[in-house]
């Protein structure tokens, strides 16, 4: 590049959020009513995603992390318990069990993809393991009938977050869903 030429960057807009006069309206009157995390809108808001998941029920929470938390609480994993996590996932994977006083263990990721390889998942239980969190990653699913298969043989709970997949299909069914 001739050093005399200037290289024009422009700037990128990797997040931009855009907000409707009905959102506005709609946010306002959530404050209003003194209903910032709870409250009508949200039933709402999980009512439709439940139609649009097909499941029962939806709970809405205020984050991914404490949705792990609430699953692994649901299924009373704490103290002496081992849960298996993928190597490449957001801490909150992990530490929801860890919190609760689980041992993780570490499952590889595949080579090309950066989601759990299913094959490794068999040398990591032990008699301690109690659930498997998988992660599909930006709509990329986890070998599921493999993990489905361990569960069922080993009477192991599965958790599937799948945050980054929402609505996002895996055999004709949303992930999370199965």
């Amino acid at each position: 590049m001739d050093s005399k030429k200037t290289l024009k960057i422009s700037q990128i807009p990797w997040w931009k959020t855009d907000f409707s006069d009905e959102d506005i309206d709609m946010i306002s009157t959530s404050i209003r009513h003194g209903h910032i995390s709870q409250g009508e809108k949200t039933k709402e808001f999980e009512n439709k995603l439940a139609k649009v998941l097909k499941v029962p029920h939806v709970i809405a929470t205020s984050s991914g992390s404490t949705a792990i938390l609430m699953a692994c609480m649901a299924l009373e994993i704490g103290e002496g318990d081992e849960v298996i996590v993928p190597n490449r996932t957001w801490i909150a994977t992990a530490h929801a069990p860890r919190l609760l006083g689980a041992k993780v263990r570490v499952a590889d990721v595949l080579p090309d993809k950066p989601i759990m390889d299913t094959s490794k998942v068999r040398n990591l239980i032990t008699k301690k393991t109690k659930a498997i969190i998988t992660v599909p990653l930006n709509g990329r699913s986890v070998e599921m009938d493999n993990i489905f298969q361990l569960a069922k043989e080993y009477d192991l709970k599965v958790i599937e977050d799948a945050a980054q997949g929402l609505l996002s299909k895996r055999n004709g069914l949303y992930m999370g869903t199965e």
